[in-house]
């Protein structure tokens, strides 16, 4: 090989195409960590799942465990099957997953928007702070039958519970985002003079994300727990009232089908933000 062909070849690795080329198998290999990742995890997952039915399995029988008090997984697994074929279990989950998506959404912007004002001005922090930190410090346990005597047995005394679950994790993680921006690129916005709505999207946000999205993983769950807990007690639908189905009909295994599956519906909301955190911060693995 002479040394022009040898010369040709390397300009050719290095132009467009080469470049390509390299591109294309970093992300084949980029998807193949990620599948295998997401393999490893699932059969995490189902390993965990596996010790804990046997082990459950194991307690009701050596134990002669009541079926009132703890039925057997199958009597459980029967119970969704139910749940499932009489239709109860998709109205009742769908209206739980539209509050709680509702609730998150709601939560989620005025929480944004409030830390960004509490950030932004000393005067409306000076005002605000001891109304949002007593508000915080009521146990929502304590407020929720209030919510029903003001806004009565609705959506909205829901809503409202939901939301006062979820703005506050926003609302602090906000305002430690807009905290984090680094010295140097703050200064860089200065001078290039950026407006506040362009230093906002293209400084603040950014820098801000991974703050947001941890705060969004604590929120997600509050909303799920702001969701069950006004279905609990003043809904006549959703997987809380499922709950009360099964424990004032003494029926266990319905009760236990609705804790887990609340279960589940927390971990795939959990399991959304992670991957939404993982899409938007890749440049910081």
């Amino acid at each position: 090989m002479t040394g022009d062909t040898v010369a040709r070849e390397r300009r050719s690795e290095a132009g467009p195409g080469g470049a390509r080329d390299r591109e294309r198998e970093r992300r084949r290999t980029e998807r193949r960590r990620d599948l295998a990742r997401l393999g490893t995890r699932t059969l995490s997952a189902a390993a965990y799942v596996v010790v804990i039915v046997g082990a459950w399995s194991l307690y009701v029988r050596w134990a002669d465990v009541p079926s009132y008090l703890l039925p057997a997984p199958g009597a459980v697994l029967s119970a969704i099957g139910s749940l499932v074929s009489d239709g109860q279990l998709w109205s009742n989950l769908t209206y739980t997953l539209r509050n709680i998506v509702l609730g998150f959404v709601g939560g989620s912007v005025i929480g944004v928007a409030l830390g960004w004002a509490l950030w932004s001005s000393r005067i409306v922090r000076e005002v605000l702070n001891p109304y949002i930190v007593l508000l915080q410090a009521a146990p929502k346990i304590a407020v929720a039958p209030l919510l029903v005597l003001w806004f009565g047995l609705s959506l909205t005394s829901q809503f409202v519970l939901i939301l006062l679950l979820v703005f506050f994790p926003m609302m602090a993680a906000t305002m430690l985002g807009l905290r984090d921006v680094p010295a140097d690129v703050a200064s860089l916005g200065r001078l290039l003079n950026l407006s506040g709505r362009r230093y906002l999207l293209t400084i603040q946000i950014p820098a801000a994300t991974p703050a947001l999205l941890a705060g969004a993983k604590i929120a997600v769950i509050d909303a799920m727990t702001g969701a069950f807990l006004a279905e609990y007690l003043s809904a006549q639908r959703g997987l809380g009232y499922l709950m009360i189905l099964g424990n004032t009909s003494n029926d266990t295994p319905m009760l236990i089908a609705a804790v887990l599956i609340t279960v589940l519906v927390g971990l795939a909301g959990f399991g959304l933000v992670s991957l939404a955190e993982r899409r938007l911060l890749r440049w910081d693995r």
